[in-house]
Order: structure tokens, then sequence, then C-alpha cells
């Protein structure tokens, strides 16, 4: 049977609505479009499209399929239904399954609501062939039951599983297939078992030396099939376990996990009688198999009775036990609320820092543990915030890499200190929330031993923005308020919020591996991520203020849903309105009882030095903070006017006398950066240069009669002048004039600060260019997001073509695999069709081998020999029955 073929048909039976659900859950199956329901099911079968499938699978779905994949054989004619699989998977202890003591129709009716969800996802296909287990399956009252649907997992299933679904090993049969030493083991084991009087099905000839002919390995076969017979006679695994030494059973607990064991000294070799330790007696009754000098096996057959027979026990159908205390409402509105305007103001901090000193970077990329401690100092804060800064003002736009000077600088055209403070942690949380890297990693180690700076490659993270947004689903499904006494109510919040916003009552607060166990329950093959990146997430998402003490708030459940506009109000009324006045004192500091508004906050630190950490700063006036803010454009009457405005208490007389103390003594000598000079003897022909307007953009300026200054590096400038006409000489450092040869520069490339072109004090000159950069971090689109226009349009050409009588070309290469892989365990010959490399094609009949890496091995009976066959010169291929 082909399960691409049959998949293909009941595809083509489901309704658009069905369509339209499997194209939402594997949005992959279509990008891009397919062109039938052949190429459909041949890409739904495809192990990366399985891949993906898979990882978003609840822990329940995931045991369900595995025990589909371990209980059903396609060759044999064997499927599942929930009858089948009743034994295999035992509910977990506190389900309504479990405790529902007097009807099995709940437990066989959860059963099939799994099944019936993986065939939506096209993961297993619907089969008329005989399930395995009793024909009838009674009710408790006496009704008999319909027989439930059988199913069959769909082709390369059990490859995308791993090696090992479930944690159970290889059936003896493939591991006697799989490896030579397991292949000579098996066989002297049974023979060994035999002589020993265990009476298993088969007696085994002893192959003649180290014959790995083609006898020797249906030897091989032979005793795999009696060990497979011998352990499934159920008086056989208690009578085994009643012999065995001490200390046996703790040894199989240890491969519950995993099938694979590491030897600790090679195996004893004895025979089932003499073995006295448990692991040489699990060896020599067959029960663990060597597959290489220092490593064992433990067969399908032996784990699963070892577990109970039971693929999952328990079958985990409930979310792990919340752990975590409650929160009362007040104190996480508290704390998530002081975390996001704190987080806004030290992003605004930021930013002014950046604006004054741009942040050099690493030569390797990145930027370096010293500027990080740079920064750490001017905001006061702890390092890791200060690279979770540099990292969200990055994803926000807000800093940018200057090509030029290899530096990150503030957006040229950034306005986040302008912006009301909703708009500036909207601004902020949605850059959060599609940022591809994880911030949470920096000050870690790569495992080549690499440090993971700020801003660098290593924090690379393109599936962080997927756990972000399931770690706030997570926390919308965990954090279910818990109001004591009347309802809380919601006039904290739009009304169309939920009631967790209100002061009353409390709210779960889940710890971080809550959090993590209950993710990795709901997606458990994504558990490695989870476990790496979820407390960064949680820490990132408290300081926007999504967390409160530990537990989701308004704003964190407004994001999980989808309702950013919501959030963005919710805030505008929650945060208080930011001050305007401070208090001066006569020491020379300014205290600031709260949040001040942005530009006076920005304006008070341009004149003053920062103390300690949060809103309520102290600033302290110094001779360098008032010569700072003289030197970025301010005069004495400037300063004081700004003090007397928003001064609470007026302008205290010793800093009236320091302002304009040294405002006067400032500017005596003034200085500038320039790239370049120009001189001339000739006073008019430096005036009529700087008066031509196709040197506009050269950025000169006239120092003197004979003297002018430009921001353009010598060499360009030298190069534009030529253009325009003009015959400028290029200068040594000593003055003396170098003739025609264009070798020098004059000045220091790329300097920031100091004079602009046109007189006026500069401030972060660097970020000039900086505005025309690109975003250094763009927003990727998710390469799987389909959207509704595209699932008309492949749902259109779906109808219009229906199944064709020839496969897709997308289809032929899936199904000549299905074939090929058919043949080589059911050991069938084929009639093959194959295209050589002068172009003929040849039609013969061939015993295929194997099939991997793109090529197939196969005997020639014609020739009486083997041969490898690239798969993409089979140009058809048949299935010969009865071969």
């Amino acid at each position: 049977m082909s399960s691409i073929r049959a998949l293909a048909g009941q595809l083509a039976a489901r309704s658009d609505a069905e369509l339209r659900q499997l194209f939402s859950a594997r949005p992959d199956l279509c990008l891009p479009p397919v062109p039938d329901f052949s190429a459909l099911a041949a890409r739904a079968c495809t192990r990366i499209s399985l891949q993906r499938v898979l990882e978003n699978l609840s822990r329940p779905e995931l045991e369900v399929l595995e025990a589909v994949v371990l209980s059903t054989d396609v060759d044999a004619g064997r499927a599942a239904d929930s009858r089948s699989l009743w034994p295999l998977l035992v509910p977990q202890a506190g389900t309504a399954v479990q405790q529902d003591l007097d009807s099995h129709l709940g437990r066989l009716q959860d059963l099939d609501s799994h099944l019936g969800r993986l065939q939506e996802l096209a993961l297993l296909v619907r089969v008329e062939l005989p399930s395995s287990g009793n024909s009838a399956f009674p009710a408790d009252d006496g009704r008999d039951l319909p027989l439930p649907p059988a199913f069959l997992p769909v082709a390369s299933l059990a490859e995308a599983l791993g090696p090992y679904p479930a944690g159970l090993g290889r059936s003896y049969a493939a591991l006697a297939a799989s490896s030579p030493v397991a292949a000579d083991h098996l066989v002297r084991t049974v023979r060994l078992l035999n002589e020993a009087g265990y009476e298993l099905p088969t007696n085994i000839p002893e192959p003649d030396g180290d014959d790995r002919s083609g006898a020797a390995a249906a030897q091989a076969a032979r005793a795999a099939a009696a060990l497979d017979g011998w352990l499934a006679d159920p008086p056989t695994w208690p009578a085994l376990m009643a012999q065995a030494p001490e200390h046996t059973d703790e040894l199989l607990g240890k491969f519950r996990g995993s099938p694979l064991g590491a030897l600790p000294r090679p195996l004893a070799g004895t025979g089932p009688r003499e073995a006295t330790a448990p692991i040489d007696w699990l060896a020599a009754h067959g029960l663990l198999v060597p597959i290489d000098a220092s490593h064992v096996e433990l067969p399908w057959p032996v784990g699963l009775a070892v577990r109970g027979g039971a693929v999952a026990d328990p079958w985990h159908t409930l979310p792990p036990a919340l752990a975590g205390g409650q929160v009362r409402n007040s104190l996480r509105d508290n704390a998530a609320y002081s975390a996001a305007a704190e987080t806004l103001r030290l992003v605004a901090e930021l930013l002014d820092q950046v604006r004054r000193w741009p942040v050099a970077t690493l030569r390797a990329g990145g930027v370096g543990v010293r500027e990080v401690r740079r920064l750490t100092d001017s905001l006061r804060i702890e390092p890791d915030e200060t690279s979770w800064l540099l990292e969200l003002a990055a994803a926000a736009g807000l800093l940018i890499l200057d090509v030029d000077t290899s530096r990150w600088v503030v957006h040229a055209d950034a306005v986040f200190g302008s912006l009301p403070r909703q708009d500036q942690w909207l601004l902020l949380v949605s850059a959060w929330l599609q940022l591809d890297r994880a911030p949470s990693l920096v000050g870690g180690r790569t495992p080549s031993d690499t440090a993971i700076n700020a801003l660098a490659a290593e924090a690379s993270r393109p599936d962080a923005p997927a756990v972000r947004r399931r770690v706030l689903e997570a926390l919308d499904e965990l954090c279910t308020p818990a109001a004591s006494g009347d309802r809380p109510d919601a006039a904290d919040g739009p009304a169309d919020l939920p009631p967790d916003a209100a002061a009353t009552g409390s709210t779960p607060a889940p710890s971080a591996d809550a959090v993590t166990a209950y993710l990795v329950w709901r997606r458990p093959r994504q558990q490695r991520r989870f476990e790496r990146l979820v407390p960064g997430v949680l820490a990132e998402a408290a300081r926007l203020g999504l967390l409160g003490s530990g537990a989701l708030t308004g704003l964190g459940r407004a994001l999980a849903q989808g309702r950013l506009a919501d959030a963005t109000e919710l805030l505008a009324d929650q945060l208080p309105e930011p001050l305007v006045e401070f208090v001066l004192q006569a020491d020379l500091t300014a205290v600031a009882p709260g949040y001040l508004a942005p530009d006076i906050a920005a304006e008070l630190s341009l004149l003053s030095t920062a103390e300690g950490q949060g809103p309520a700063a102290i600033y302290r006036f110094s001779v360098d903070s008032i010569r700072h803010a003289l030197d970025a454009g301010r005069d004495a009457a400037g300063i004081l006017g700004f003090l007397n405005r928003h001064s609470a208490t007026g302008v205290p007389q010793p800093l009236e006398y320091l302002v304009t103390d040294t405002a006067s003594r400032h500017g005596a000598l003034r200085l500038g950066a320039a790239a370049s000079f120009l001189r001339s003897e000739d006073e008019d022909t430096l005036t009529d240069l700087l008066a031509d307007p196709r040197t506009a953009r050269l950025g000169l300026r006239r120092l003197a009669p004979t003297v002018a200054v430009s921001r353009t590096a010598a060499r360009d400038l030298l190069a534009s002048l030529r253009q325009f006409g003009y015959a400028p000489a290029p200068e040594a450092d000593d003055g003396v004039a170098l003739g025609t040869t264009a070798g020098t520069g004059g000045g220091a490339r790329g300097g920031s600060g100091g004079i602009a072109a046109d007189g006026t004090p500069a401030d972060g000159a660097a970020t000039a260019k900086a505005g025309r950069a690109p975003s250094s971090f763009p927003v990727k689109t998710n390469p799987w997001e389909l959207s509704a226009e595209a699932t008309e349009a492949q749902l259109a050409a779906l109808r219009s073509t229906g199944i064709p009588a020839r496969p897709a070309a997308e289809a032929g290469p899936l199904l000549t695999l299905e074939t090929l892989r058919t043949a080589i365990r059911l050991k069938q010959r084929v009639r093959i069709g194959i295209v050589d490399p002068d172009g003929n094609h040849r039609r013969q009949v061939m015993l295929p081998l194997s099939v991997s890496g793109g090529r197939l091995r196969v005997f020639d009976p014609d020739r009486d020999s083997e041969r490898t066959v690239s798969i993409h010169r089979v140009m058809d291929i048949e299935l010969l029955e009865g071969s």
C-alpha cells in the first residue's frame, strides 16, 4: 500500500474548510503552491515537513503517534485503532479517564479524538485493513460499540520521529541487519539458549568462521525471529525475571529513558547459566544486544516488557502541576508598571549617552565588555541590563551601525524622547516580539567556548520570536486570575480587558521552571530551546511590564491575545503623568521626586551628572557638567532660564554663580573637527570657490581670508575640485606643495563633535550619515506565514486539477523512494527503468538492497553482481508481486 497515494485520495475528499485548517496548521504544504493533490500528499510525507509539524504536537498527541508507529506494520497489513492502542497507553493518575471506572467509553473516545487530530494533520492515513486486537469491544452496558477507524502512519514518519520513538530500542530484526557485532551476538545467544534448555522456537546453526555471506545474514534474521517469538510468549518474561541476579531490575530501569548504554567493561561472553553480573546475564539471555565494542542496546520487545507492555506509562494527558504562589494584583501591577517606566527612562538615557559618545565595536563584531562597562557606569545599572538595553534599542531601530565609523550611533530620525510614553513602550515591545535574537545569551559562551557579546552575531536565534509568543500564550493559560471575595472590577483598563487588571484579587505567579515544564508538555520536541531561552524571555518580559512579581499583567495578557491597542491604552491609563518640576538645593544638586518628562530629563542630564538609580534620582551640578552644556550650544541665560522655569524652589545662589562664572570663561579658545583644509594666497580665488554651488556638498567653511576647512577627506576633496575645473595642489605636513601627486590627506578622518560647518557647536556629528543607513536588525517575515489570498488560490488550483493519472513532478521521486523501501523491507524484486549516461532508457528486473544519500544499491541477477545507481536516473519502478 502506498501511503502517499492513499493520502492524496483522502485529502481530495476533504472539504475546503478542512483543507484550510490543514494549511493553517502546516503552511509549508502550500508554500510554494502545489499543482495537485498527489504533490500535496507527497510534500506532506517529506521528512522536513513532518519534522516541522512534529515540533508543534503536544506530549499526549506525540505519545499516541509514537504508539501508532510502534504498533503498526504496513507490510503485514497491521493497522492501529483505539482498541489496539488501549493497553499501550496507561492513563495518567488523576485524569477523568482513570477515575471513570464504570465505563471504558470515555477512554476510547479520548484516544479516537487524538487519532482524529493526527489524521487532520495528515500524519495518519485511514485504512480499511483489519486492526490488531479483539474484533469487538463491548460497552459496560452490554452495547456493541462500532468498530473504531484504523490508521497507518504516512511514509517517512518513522524516520522523522527518530531512531528510538518513545525511548524504545529497535527490533531484533533491525539490530541483526544493522551491525555484524549484533548479528553474531544474536546467532550465538540463540544457540546457547537452546543448549541451556530454554527451548526457543528455532535452533540456529553456528556459521562457519567469519562468513558474512547471505546465508549468515539469513541465520541472523532467523535468530532475531526466534527471540521475538520467545519473548512474545507471556510466561517468558516473568520466568526470566525470577531467575535474574540481584540489581537487574535497577539496571533495566536505567534504560527507561533511552535504549542505549555504554559498557563499563567488555562483556564476559559467558553462557546464560554461567553469567552472574546483571549486565552479563542480560546479554547472555539476549535481553541486551551489543552494537559495537563499547555500547549495548535494549531491544524493543524487552523495553516494552520492562514497561509492563505499555509504550507510555503514564500517558501524559494532563499538564504538569503549576509550581509557584499567588501574587496580589496590586503588588503585581505596581511592580510591572514601575519596571516598564524604568525601562523607558533607561532607553532614553542610553540614547542620550550614545549621542555623546557612539559605541565602539570589536573587530570580530559586537560590543565589547569595556564599552558595556562604560555604559553601565553611566546608566548606574548591571552589565546584563546594559546589554539588554543595547539589543532592545537596536531592535527598535533607535541605534544603528554607522558603516563609516564602525560604531553604533543613534538613528538620525529617532524621535523616541518626544513620543508619549505609551507609544515609546509600544515601539519597544513590538520590536522585542519580532527580534530574531536572544539578548539573554549575551555574556554566555557558545559551544565552541567563544564569548557572546552584545549585538554580536552569536546571539542570533531565528526561533526567538516564536518562543516569545509561546511563552506569552502559556502564561495566558497558566495565570488565570484567582479572585478572592467579590468579583474584581476592571475599572483600571478598557471595558473588554479581563478583570485580572483590577487591584483586588490575586494572580498565579508560576516559576520559570513551571513555565518551561508546561511549554515542554505542549511541545516536547522543542525542549532544548525552551530550557535555553525561557528564563531570559521571562526576565525581559518583566522589564517591559508584561510580568509583575512573576504574574502575568493585563499588558501581558493583551499582548498574548494580539490586542496591542488595548495594551497601549491600559498603559496610558496606569502610568502616572511625568513631572515637569524638580527641587534645586544649595549643595549644587537637583532632586527629581519622580519620573520627569523626557525633554526635561534630557536637558537636566545635559546640565548635570545623575547619581543613584531609579526615577527619583539626584543630579549634581559641576564645572564640568556646565561646560558640557555650553559645548552643546547652551548659554548662561538659557541655562538659568530653564532652571527657573522648572525648579520648585528657585535657583540657589551658589548654582547661579557656578553657571555665570563658568560661562564667562568658556570659549576663549575654540576648536572644531575637519577632515581637510584649503589655503590660497589669492583671497578672490577662495571666495569664488566658496560661492560655487557645486562645492556646497563638500562642507567648506572659511576660517580666515586665505584658509578654509572641509568635512570631506583630502583625497576626495582633491578629486572633486579637479572635477569642477579647479587645479588644487596637495600639501605635505611641512607646508611644501607636492605638485600633482595626490597621496596625502589632511586632518583626522571622520571626526565628530566640536564646531559644525555653520559655526554652531555640534554634538554627535558621526550620526550625519547614520540616518540613511538601514536598520541593523530588519524585521524578517515568517517564511511560513500563509495569507488568506494564497490559501484560496491554492484551493482553487487543487480543485481544478484533482488527482492526475500520472504523479506530478514533485510526487514522482517520493513515490519511487516509497516503492524502493517497501521492496527492501520485503526483499522483493522490482522492474526498474533507468536512464544511462548516454540517455538510453532500459528496464531491468533487480533486487533493491539499500537506498541512502541519493544512491540505490541493487543486486543485478543478469550479471550476478551488485551495482549502484543514482536515484535521479530512475525513471519508473514497479514492485513485482510474489518475487
